[in-house]
């Protein structure tokens, strides 16, 4: 899912994907990650995804949750 949002007059994408995650004993489960883009995704598809403090990606447990965090984080940043 690509929501487009505006930040400071600023158009920005922001792309939440779902991932599952399979873990040996457990019952796989779902999570997401967000990326951003200052340009269309359509014509630019080249894409910041939202990392932690180790260079990995951050796993969210809801697109609203992922969505709400790259929001808060972009609006500090840009």
């Amino acid at each position: 899912m690509t929501e487009k949002i505006q930040i400071k007059g600023k158009d920005i994408w922001i792309t939440i994907e779902p991932h599952i995650l399979h873990s040996s004993g457990a019952e796989p489960t779902e999570c997401f990650t967000a990326s951003y883009n200052a340009l269309d995704p359509a014509t630019d598809p080249a894409s910041i995804l939202f990392l932690d403090k180790e260079n990995k990606p951050l796993s969210f447990s809801s697109p609203v949750e992922a969505l709400e965090y790259a929001n808060e984080k972009l609006m500090d940043s840009i």
